[in-house]
């Protein structure tokens, strides 16, 4: 007989803000789920959490999470609204093919030469200091400037377009706050008009780069709306800046907190991939994936009703005992990296830019490890995030 909802733990918020992995851990050993003090519930396991991604009786959220923040209409409002990652069924799969395919081919490439080339900039700008505040002075600003030149922002208007992201971004921080949501209104109206502005401007142009090539895509689709199409770049930004930042700074950081994998980094290019493939498991800039159950699901024994908000823990899934070997201990050299691609999700909404979030953060540990070699932690980050996008506070760094 099948358990009752009611029959699982609940996870203080307070635990997962003082040690979210310990936390995690605990509740994983004898749980495979339990409910959250702020509403819903959490899958704690690798194979649940990786199957349910997978089952589209979990849908994605739609307009539920504007909503749950009193949103009904505005710049964001419309990301949740037009958006492909929060659309379901077949709407969902229009939204996200043009992109999809926009995305293949050499654009990958394309975009980690201007990641690399403003990493060196960057770097150029503190050289002299012999120190940096990591988060501010290189992760945060790398992936927005990476997709400024993919996108053909004038130089210009570089500065102001990412001002406008990071203001937008913070409706999707752990932290935000009312005055914080409000500047992000603003700045998501400014962000989709700047992207209009730049589709305008390229106009007909057939020789035009990867956003010409996106639009034409997306208005060859039936029932195409220019707000769709505004909004599946916007989402892009979205996805491709707030869990790159985190995970720049923490791929960073845990190389640093160790010395022999940073010089093995240092001193072999070729293992960058596997550095930041530990890096997203260790520690992934997403925490979860935010679902609704569209119909009642069970789960090992217990049955999660319809209607509920259910986060699938990423950040649990990947330190899973059962799958990995010695999961608390950060180390480039496991040999179990393949399970940790779900730092990208699973299932229909999979990460569409997987593509371009490896190669930002490749090109970021290259870079550094190139310029930098002597590179030293002095001040740790510390994460936070155990829903969504996760952030960390300051993190300096010498050399």
């Amino acid at each position: 007989m099948l358990d009752t909802i009611q029959d699982v733990p609940v996870i203080a918020s307070a635990d997962l803000e003082t040690d979210p992995h310990g936390t995690l851990r605990r509740y994983r050993a004898s749980h495979p789920l339990a409910a959250l003090e702020s509403g819903g519930y959490i899958v704690l396991g690798y194979e649940d959490v990786s199957r349910l991604a997978r089952d589209p009786r979990l849908q994605s959220t739609e307009v539920a999470l504007p909503a749950q923040a009193g949103l009904s209409q505005g710049a964001l409002f419309d990301i949740f609204a037009h958006g492909m990652l929060t659309a379901n069924g077949g709407v969902h799969q229009a939204r996200r093919s043009p992109m999809s395919r926009a995305l293949a081919g050499e654009v990958a490439e394309e975009y980690g030469r201007h990641v690399r080339r403003s990493a060196h900039l960057l770097i150029d700008r503190c050289l002299a200091d012999s120190k940096m505040e990591l988060v501010k002075q290189y992760a945060a600003p790398l992936p927005a400037l990476g997709l400024a030149g993919l996108l053909g922002v004038p130089d210009g208007e570089v500065a102001p377009f990412l001002r406008d992201i990071d203001a937008m971004n913070a409706f999707f921080r752990p932290d935000a706050t009312a005055a914080t949501v409000s500047s992000a209104e603003k700045a998501a109206a400014q962000v989709r008009s700047s992207i209009g502005l730049l589709i305008d401007c390229e106009g007909d142009d057939q020789t035009g780069g990867f956003l010409q090539h996106y639009v034409r895509l997306a208005e060859s689709e039936p029932l195409h709306a220019r707000v769709e199409t505004l909004t599946q770049i916007v989402q892009l930004i979205i996805g491709g800046t707030e869990s790159v930042r985190t995970a720049i700074v923490a791929q960073t950081a845990n190389l640093l907190a160790n010395p022999q994998q940073w010089q093995a980094v240092r001193d072999n290019p070729e293992r960058v991939p596997a550095a930041v493939a530990e890096a997203m498991r260790f520690e992934p800039g997403i925490a979860g994936l935010v679902r609704l159950s569209a119909e009642d699901i069970e789960i090992e024994g217990r049955t999660l009703p319809v209607g509920q908000v259910v986060v699938l823990s990423v950040m649990s899934a990947l330190r899973d005992e059962r799958i990995f070997d010695r999961p608390d201990t950060f180390d480039i050299f496991r040999r179990d990296h393949e399970p940790s691609q779900l730092g990208f999700g699973d299932g229909a909404h999979r990460c569409v830019a997987e593509a371009l979030g490896r190669a930002a953060l490749q090109e970021a540990l290259s870079v550094l490890a190139e310029r930098l070699p002597h590179l030293r932690l002095e001040q740790p980050p510390v994460f936070c995030g155990h829903v969504f996008v996760r952030g960390s506070t300051e993190c300096r760094v010498s050399w």
